[in-house]
């Protein structure tokens, strides 16, 4: 790195919150569950250590964009509502952090300084926007459970000397 030293306040960084990362940890644990029964909030936070009210939160604005359902009772808890072939670590992200921008620039071809045309470093943002999406738009929730399921059922073999 070239510049060092404190960032400024108001400096604009792309940045994944917790909410997203524990989201999307959160779906591969219910896509994970047995028979499409529903899980409980509590069960999904114990199993990923997650803080059971922030994953309430969570849910909550996940059941209210269609990807979840919820049910009451003895035997409630979340299930999907969308298939999880069709979820997306973007859909995810962009429900719970908003649009992917390195900065205010890259939302395609208008510059946020009043009366300004596009500077050079906007491809450049662009780029790395249209990046960024491409990767997390290629990883379905349904992918990275099929991922976790083959990592869970590896590691007891890890330590015990068999292949």
């Amino acid at each position: 790195m070239l510049l060092s030293g404190p960032r400024r306040a108001g400096d604009s960084a792309l940045r994944l919150t917790q909410k997203s990362k524990y989201a999307a940890r959160a779906l591969v644990e219910l896509a994970l569950s047995e028979d499409d029964c529903p899980l409980g909030v509590s069960e999904v936070a114990r199993r990923q250590h997650i803080p059971e009210r922030f994953l309430e939160q969570i849910f909550g604005e996940l059941r209210r964009a269609g990807i979840l359902e919820s049910r009451r009772g003895a035997h409630g808890g979340y299930r999907f509502a969308t298939p999880t072939e069709e979820i997306t670590v973007l859909d995810i992200v962009e429900l719970l952090d908003g649009e992917v921008r390195p900065a205010r620039c890259s939302a395609g071809g208008t510059c946020y300084i009043k009366d300004a045309p596009l500077c050079a470093t906007s491809r450049v943002w662009d780029e790395a926007r249209l990046a960024i999406e491409g990767v997390f738009g290629k990883y379905t929730i349904a992918q990275l459970a099929e991922t976790e399921r083959a990592l869970r059922e590896a590691a007891p073999l890890a330590g015990s000397g068999q292949k």
